[in-house]
């Protein structure tokens, strides 16, 4: 039996291809051209090259000449190898797409779980102190240009909530020893006034911690802005706008490894301060500021409830922003009120709302659970300051009146 494939054959000195077909039977292959039809060699001495998706089909001769035809199923035929030929006609169905999907996850997953953690670990390694100056240069005037305005809180106000920050600083670096990094940091506290993101305080990498305007007019009570400091020094302290950063751009990298250029957004995220504000505690990191600021307040003779008063206090923000909005609800739609049981904690609530609407709110970029306040009530009363007693009652710690406690 006779195959017969149509192409072009390229003569091995010159590279010139003349089109052709070739002919093959069960012993021998001839190629038939303008120049009539002349033997080329037995068959079992041509070479076939693995069959590649679409592409042209090759066969190559003893004497160096290569066919080259469109024909691909015709010279599939020929191929002797049922590795080959299955995998061609796997290639064509689309199964082997199947596996690729499944596998395609599970690796990601991996790279992102222990790739990336790594690359952390590496980029943070390397980092200079300068560095982290620089990006914090850079971010507040991004942050200042795209949100912020200079601040209207009066100067004897802002020399008050200063003195609370040297007072931390100093417990920082006379008495929390063992808690301070290996890098020093350039602490400054700044004061914006920010309409487009509310009450708010956030710390840069290198140590320059901002404070909102609305954050100090909402929440005046000094232990509570006490608490917040020591908060946003803890996250300084525990790198974690720095472990964030490298975070985003490790799953940066590999996203550009996967869909292309990710080039603006590696840019964006090292030298536009939104990036950085954008960028959500975990957990763990939300954790490990509690207890630092827990101990750092403690060891700078401030109140160390003062956290949870704010936590409190959100939450009763948020029940009452909550009830507002459930009445606006209840008149349009005549909607039936949750049951208690039904609802979850309005705190967490405020948190999945605002981060969806607000990026830049202090909920989004702080997620407050009750496990964190559970957490801090519990230091509380290994120390003998319950909660329950905590506003009536100033912590040994504390130089605080009873006055100012029931102002809370």
């Amino acid at each position: 039996m006779q195959i017969k494939i149509k192409g072009q054959i390229f003569e091995s000195q010159s590279g010139q291809n003349t089109p052709c077909q070739i002919i093959v039977n069960e012993s021998d292959v001839y190629v038939e051209d303008i120049d009539g039809q002349r033997h080329l060699c037995a068959r079992q001495e041509m070479k076939i090259d693995p069959p590649l998706g679409s592409v042209r089909r090759k066969i190559r001769f003893p004497d160096g000449r290569i066919f080259e035809s469109d024909d691909l199923e015709k010279v599939d035929n020929l191929n002797n190898s049922k590795f080959w030929k299955t995998l061609s006609k796997t290639e064509k169905t689309g199964w082997h797409l199947i596996p690729i999907a499944i596998v395609t996850p599970f690796m990601a997953f991996g790279l992102y779980r222990l790739v990336i953690p790594l690359l952390i670990a590496l980029g943070m390694a390397l980092t200079p102190d300068e560095a982290l100056y620089s990006i914090d240069k850079n971010s507040l005037r991004s942050i200042d240009a795209l949100a912020l305005d200079e601040s209207e809180i009066s100067h004897d106000r802002r020399v008050e909530i200063q003195k609370l920050f040297d007072q931390l600083l100093e417990a920082r670096n006379t008495k929390l020893t063992e808690y301070k990094p290996d890098r020093e940091f350039r602490y400054t506290l700044n004061f914006r006034k920010a309409e487009t993101i509310g009450p708010n305080a956030f710390a840069l990498p290198g140590g320059t911690i901002v404070v909102t305007d609305e954050l100090v007019f909402q929440f005046p009570d000094d232990d509570v802005l006490a608490a917040i400091l020591a908060h946003e020094i803890g996250h300084v302290e525990h790198q974690h706008s720095l472990k964030q950063l490298y975070r985003a751009l490790g799953a940066a990298s590999m996203i550009s490894m996967i869909a292309g250029d990710a080039g603006p957004l590696l840019e964006d995220a090292i030298l536009e301060g939104s990036a950085l504000l954008s960028l959500s505690f975990s957990r763990k990191h939300e954790m490990e500021s509690d207890n630092y600021s827990y101990e750092l307040l403690k060891a700078a003779d401030l109140p160390a409830h003062g956290l949870i008063d704010f936590f409190t206090k959100l939450e009763g923000l948020a029940i009452s922003e909550k009830a507002k909005t459930n009445d606006k609800n209840d008149k349009k739609e005549g909607a039936p009120e949750e049951s208690e049981a039904d609802q979850e904690t309005m705190t967490e609530k405020a948190s999945k709302s605002d981060s969806g609407s607000d990026p830049a709110n202090w909920f989004s970029t702080h997620p407050v659970s009750q496990h964190r306040i559970r957490n801090i009530k519990a230091k509380l009363e290994a120390d003998g300051i319950p909660y329950s007693s905590a506003k009536g009652n100033a912590p040994a710690t504390s130089n605080a009146s009873d006055d100012e406690k029931d102002g809370n």
